[in-house]
Formats: C-alpha cells, structure tokens, sequence
C-alpha cells in the first residue's frame, strides 16, 4: 500500500516501524501529513507499517467504533490466486477453533477496493528472528522458550491440527517473553477433508502442466524449516512430528545461529551438530544432551522424533533442570 506525497506527488511505500503519522516522504522527505481520512481503512485506522513483502502490507490498526488493536494484512487483488484465498480463508477458520493465549486467532477476511484483507489479534512484541537478534539470547534461555512454544504445538496438535509452516517469522515474542504462533494459512484439520481434497486436485492439475509427480506439485511450507516428509513432495501427509521438526530446527538456530542444513540433499550430521554446539555458550555438561534432543527433534525419519510436542517440552525442562543442579 503506497501513499502519494503531497508535495513531489511520489507514491511512497512505508518503512517498517514507521508510524503513519510521522511518516516521510522518502524521495523528498518532506512530511505526507496523512489526514484521518486517509489513515482509514474501513472501519479501521492504520497507525503503524509492521512490514511489507510479496504478499502484500501489514499494519497496526485500530478499530475505530471498539479502539481495539488489531494486525491487518493487505494483499493487492492482483496477487491472490484462488488457491491462496483458500488457505487466507484457512487462516480465519483454523485459528479460530483454537482457543488459547499463545495462539494468534484471525477474525475477518474479505475485499475493500483493490485489496484482500485479513484481520488478525495484535501482539505486542518482535518476530522471533528479529527478537533474537536484538536480544541475543543464552542458549538454556532459548532452551525454555523453545519447551513454551513446544506446550502451544501440543495444545494445537491435540485439537487435530497440524501447523505445517512452523519459522521463525510465524512466532512473535511478545514484551513480556512470551511466544505466540500466527499465520494458519497452511494449517491441516483432520476435520479439513473438503479442502484437503482441493489441495490434491490442484497438485494433480500443476503436475500435468508441468510434468511432474502430483507429490512434487504438493510441497508445502518454507525451506530450511519443512520437514523431509513436506519437502520431499509429501504435505498432504504431514503429521505432528512435521511441526516437531520445525521446532527442533528453531532451537538449534536461536542456539548456534545457524540452520543445521539447507536444501534437500543433506542429510544431518551428528557430529557436525555437536561442534556448532561447542563453539556457542551451551555448558559442557548439558552439550551432549542438547544434541541429542536437536538430533531427535530434527531427524530426518519421523517415526524417530518425538512422540508429540509435550515429551520434547518436558525434555526441555529436564534439561534446564538438570543444568541448573549442576550449576548449584
């Protein structure tokens, strides 16, 4: 979403964090001077840019007849395929069969002149990746945030969900340190048979076209945090134990700054694990088991990650526990 200085007349696109009442033009930097009228969207006041991408704008609203805080995604029609209106529509219902604190629900989606729009809750606080770099965590710091987020994943799998694109940018660290998971545009409801269908029919129809398997059209999530299973052409089948991995991935990241792997090729190697393992701040005495529980989490095989999100929580909590004993 673009706004037109008044002075050069330059559509200009804001700046993440910029708050729209003191916003420059950035061709002239003169003030844009937004009026109210133009700080509308709807029934909504837009306050604050929070970011911008190929998928279109997000902002700080306000609505205007509640004055309750709000995040509002704009998305030019133009960009929306009838598939990513499915999984917008997705976002809506899913999150809002999950009743929970730490869950990011979704109210409203729907159309406004040129662009789609969804409405979501507002958290206060910085997408994981930003938060860890402002923060710079200690890694039984990054232990314990990782076990929260891993007890939101159980209560979600529990209601038969699977979030299948678990990254660093659908986690926000609220103020006080609390993570919240958002964006259920690609989420997966036992209960979803309707939509899961239309899924299969249009990987069959991209496979004709581009003559592949219906398994490689069907690929689902974001490189370096899907599973084998997702990358490997097999999204429609993924499980629990796929977002499991995803968290495993975090925890290594938040720990050692890096991903463990990249691309489809590599395979996880424990000893590589273990030196980047040595070479960040994790206490001697807690490195071997830290590895472990990465290595389980992120296995490339399923079947041997954990059980369900609880048991790598409780994991967790038993390793800040038993690094705490031997700290006393």
């Amino acid at each position: 979403m673009r706004f037109h200085c008044k002075k050069c007349k330059f559509p200009a696109k804001l700046k993440s964090e910029t708050n729209l009442c003191d916003a420059i033009c950035p061709k002239c930097k003169h003030p844009l001077n937004l009026s109210e009228d133009e700080r509308m969207f709807g029934a909504y006041e837009l306050i604050q840019a929070l970011g911008s991408g190929g998928f279109g704008t997000v902002f700080k609203v306000r609505e205007s007849c509640e004055r309750s805080l709000y995040t509002l995604k704009l998305i030019r029609k133009s960009r929306v395929s009838k598939a990513e209106k499915v999984h917008l529509l997705r976002q809506v219902h899913s999150s809002r069969r999950l009743q929970h604190s730490n869950v990011v629900a979704s109210h409203d989606f729907g159309e406004q002149e040129e662009y789609w729009y969804l409405i979501s809750d507002y958290v206060d606080g910085l997408p994981l990746d930003r938060w860890a770099q402002k923060v710079s965590p200690e890694p039984m710091r990054s232990l314990e945030l990782c076990a929260q987020i891993g007890d939101v994943l159980d209560y979600i799998h529990q209601q038969r969900f699977v979030h299948r694109d678990l990254k660093p940018g659908n986690i926000i660290v609220d103020r006080n340190g609390e993570p919240h998971i958002i964006d259920f545009g690609l989420c997966k409801s036992e209960e979803d048979s309707d939509l899961m269908a239309i899924e299969r029919y249009r990987a069959a129809r991209r496979a004709i076209r581009s003559k592949k398997t219906i398994a490689e059209n069907s690929m689902l999530g974001t490189l370096g945090y899907a599973a084998p299973e997702q990358l490997s052409g097999s999204a429609l089948s993924a499980n629990p134990r796929s977002d499991i991995y995803a968290l495993g991935v975090i925890l290594y990241e938040l720990i050692t700054g890096k991903r463990p792997a990249m691309g489809l090729g590599r395979l996880f190697n424990g000893f590589a694990v273990s030196a980047m393992l040595r070479r960040s701040k994790v206490p001697p005495s807690t490195a071997k088991q830290l590895r472990n529980l990465c290595l389980q989490a992120f296995s490339p095989k399923d079947t041997k990650r954990h059980a369900n999100a609880g048991v790598f929580s409780n994991e967790c909590r038993a390793l800040l526990g038993s690094t705490k004993r031997s700290d006393a």
